[in-house]
């Protein structure tokens, strides 16, 4: 196996898990959005994290209570900071999956994570990202052939040229 080869898989690699990993997100915004359930929850706390880059981020924790009356608290996606003028207690808007009651959105903290544009963005994303394993893939792994077209479609006849 070559260097380039080795390079090659490695990326394949990432961008391929990339892609699956876009893929799960788009789905799950999409079935939030389709099946999600808007209710009210209460703004427990704000849990910080630094990010690789040194940031610090936020993650809005809240409680909400299902109809059954079973009550969940989770976290949602981080923020760079604070919405301005929100504070622990308050009462906010929740989108949630009634088949994961922990996986939700929270439109007023997060507005737009539910539109059809974000939603096609990482299906775009995701798309782009597997076409680009695919094509590393076959540049790693072509053994020299690019360009030989006999090697793929083989040639019913061959035409004979005389100098």
């Amino acid at each position: 196996m070559t260097v380039e080869q080795l390079g090659g898989g490695f990326v394949a690699v990432v961008t391929g898990v990339l892609s699956i990993v876009f893929a799960f997100e788009a789905l799950r915004r999409c079935l939030l959005r389709l099946r999600g359930v808007s209710t009210t929850a209460e703004l427990i706390r704000f849990r910080t994290a630094v990010a690789e880059d040194g940031d610090l981020l936020y993650y809005p924790v809240v409680a909400f209570t299902l109809p059954n009356g079973v009550e969940i608290e989770t976290e949602g996606e981080g923020l760079s900071r604070p919405p301005h003028g929100t504070q622990e207690g308050d009462r906010t808007e929740v989108v949630y999956d009634p088949a994961a009651p922990s996986s939700i959105v929270l439109p007023s903290l997060l507005p737009g994570r539910l539109k059809t544009r974000e939603i096609l963005a990482w299906c775009v994303a995701s798309i782009t990202l597997g076409l680009v394993t695919y094509q590393v893939l076959v540049d790693a792994f072509d053994n020299g052939r690019r360009g030989d077209l006999s090697c793929r479609w083989p040639m019913r006849h061959q035409a004979t040229v005389l100098l």
